[in-house]
């Protein structure tokens, strides 16, 4: 597959299957992977978003979130769990157009200005709505947005963005990888985040073997 990230370049994803099997040797990549699934299961089945997210909240971690202790009890908590739940509900929309993020970007704005915040919120939204939200850690921003790569709602927004219409384009491609994957249960859009995850920082763990 070849995309074109949001600053233009484009994005060569060679050896997809390999790579994710190489991932699924990481323990916290591997139970993140088993928490998204079962969360998912969840979802499907009914449970509400306030029932989900302090789930995803302790799941974060398994993937280095640099959110403190104290900085998920606040958003564990009213007023910011409120937010939090207002949140998922936007992402799990639709999404066919630019304006459609605005919403997510005031509410994104409310749950604090932690200069992590846009990496730890993503890890807690990749786990609750996969389809929408990828993993935003700054290698990943810089991969997909270039060296001035900035943490706020705009490159957030920009990057989801980018995200959904990169999935719906590459659709079918991404389900035969993820149907090939033996590990763990992946969907399309998680596989793009996985590989995402790789090809900007992930390779750095198996030297060698790509």
């Amino acid at each position: 597959m070849i995309l074109t990230t949001p600053a233009g370049t484009e994005w060569h994803i060679r050896e997809p299957k390999k790579k994710l099997s190489l991932r699924a040797r990481l323990p916290g990549a591997f139970v993140y992977d088993v928490s998204a699934h079962c969360l998912r299961k969840a979802k499907a089945r009914g449970a509400p978003a306030f029932e989900r997210i302090p789930l995803a909240f302790a799941s974060s971690w398994l993937v280095n979130s640099p959110a403190s202790s104290k900085v998920l009890r606040r958003w564990a908590l009213p007023p910011q769990f409120d937010v939090w739940i207002a949140l998922v509900g936007a992402l799990e929309g639709p999404l066919k157009s630019p304006g459609e993020w605005i919403p997510a970007k005031a509410l994104l704005s409310r749950l604090g200005d932690e200069p992590f915040l846009v990496e730890a919120a993503s890890k807690v939204l990749a786990l609750l709505v996969p389809g929408v939200v990828p993993l935003m850690p700054e290698p990943a921003r810089i991969f997909l947005l270039g060296g001035s790569a900035r943490a706020d709602g705009d490159a957030f927004a920009t990057i989801a963005d980018w995200f959904v219409q990169a999935t719906r384009t590459h659709a079918e491609d991404l389900a035969a990888v993820a149907a090939s994957h033996e590990e763990v249960t992946l969907d399309g859009p998680q596989v793009l985040d996985r590989l995402l995850w790789f090809d900007s920082e992930g390779h750095r763990h198996f030297p060698g073997e790509v």
